[in-house]
C-alpha cells in the first residue's frame, strides 16, 4: 500500500513538472513565433513587458480578440451645476 502511494506520488510529480516545462515551451513559442523574440530576448524580457508586446500584436493583427471597456467619466465638484 504504502508503494502504490508513492508510485502515485511520483506520476503526480512528474505531471506538475512537465505541465510547469509545457507553460515555459507555450511562452517561448509565442515569444519567439509571435513576437520575434530571440532566446536571449526571451530570458532578458519583463513579464510586464512580454503582456504588452502581446496586447499590441493582438491589437495590430487580431482586434476583435481584445474587448476594452472605456473607463467611465468620472465628474468632480467643480463640473457640477450646483456650485
Amino acid at each position: 500500500e504504502a508503494e502504490a502511494r508513492k508510485k502515485v506520488k511520483n506520476i503526480l510529480t512528474k505531471n506538475e513538472e512537465s505541465q510547469s516545462e509545457l507553460d515555459w515551451d507555450f511562452y517561448f513559442y509565442v515569444g519567439n513565433t509571435l513576437l520575434g523574440l530571440s532566446m536571449d530576448d526571451f530570458w532578458k524580457i519583463t513579464p510586464a513587458h512580454f503582456l504588452k508586446q502581446f496586447i499590441m500584436h493582438l491589437r495590430y493583427n487580431n482586434p476583435d480578440a481584445l474587448h476594452e471597456q472605456k473607463p467611465k467619466q468620472i465628474y468632480t465638484l467643480d463640473q457640477t451645476p450646483f456650485l
